[in-house]
């Protein structure tokens, strides 16, 4: 999800050397009273932007050491709505490649809007140019909201599922491992998916799902959410000792 109460222009689109477009720049910085910042001779606004973000998450990934491919942005033309996504895995070198995470966050219209024109551009929507003038809005500093959601893969479909009860031991082994890198009332949720085919039942899906609501009231920590990623894909294949899927 991705939501705001205004900002102000759009910084030019990053590049990542190893991921092409979308990639970019450590985080986001706490931009100075004058509404901008300066980094390696770019300016970026006190507006965030989707390329500014996008090319810090993928550059917090890359440093953290994590695998990405996948890397895919869409756009929404009737409403501006846009959408990143990625897949993340750990390096070669670390197997079993099978566990994986798939990364996104919706930026949404009105971000979109506001970053293009500006801060209380919106309000131009719903005034004339006089009225606009004196909406209280241009005064405010717009605040962007986005939530960052992860899904971690856990095992592959297709497991005959012999006895239903068996699953909630292994909800209950999931959230037990990632305990270790997710506070407790921050745990990623389990989903398990089940189909029925006559007589079998089939699980077709089963992943922990977590995301971390980015408000721009800070620099957002990638850098951090990059590590707790990784930790946790360190962790889960650990699972395929105590699961049979």
């Amino acid at each position: 999800m991705a939501s705001a109460s205004h900002r102000c222009p759009a910084s030019p689109p990053a590049r990542c050397a190893r991921h092409g477009p979308g990639g970019g720049r450590r985080g986001l910085s706490e931009p100075p009273a004058s509404g901008s910042t300066e980094q390696s001779g770019q300016v970026r606004s006190a507006f965030p932007s989707y390329e500014e973000l996008s090319a810090d998450l993928i550059e917090a990934l890359d440093q953290a050491g994590l695998f990405i491919e996948d890397v895919r942005h869409h756009l929404e033309p009737s409403v501006g709505e846009r959408r990143f996504e990625c897949t993340i895995r750990l390096s070669s070198s670390e197997p079993p490649a099978r566990y994986h995470v798939h990364l996104s966050f919706v930026w949404d219209a009105l971000l979109t809007y506001i970053a293009a024109y500006g801060a209380g551009a919106d309000c131009d929507l719903y005034h004339d140019d006089d009225e606009a003038e004196d909406c209280p809005h241009h005064q405010l500093t717009p605040q962007p909201f986005v939530e960052l959601e992860a899904e971690f893969v856990l095992g592959d479909g297709g497991y005959e599922l012999h006895d239903v009860a068996e699953i909630s031991s292994w909800v209950e082994t999931v959230q037990e491992l990632l305990a270790k890198v997710f506070r407790d009332e921050d745990r990623p949720s389990v989903h398990v998916g089940i189909a029925s085919l006559g007589s079998t039942t089939l699980v077709e899906k089963f992943t922990a799902e977590h995301s971390w609501l980015l408000d721009f009231e800070q620099p957002p920590d990638v850098e951090g959410i990059a590590r707790q990623i990784l930790t946790a894909l360190r962790l889960v294949p650990q699972l395929a000792d105590r699961l049979p899927i």
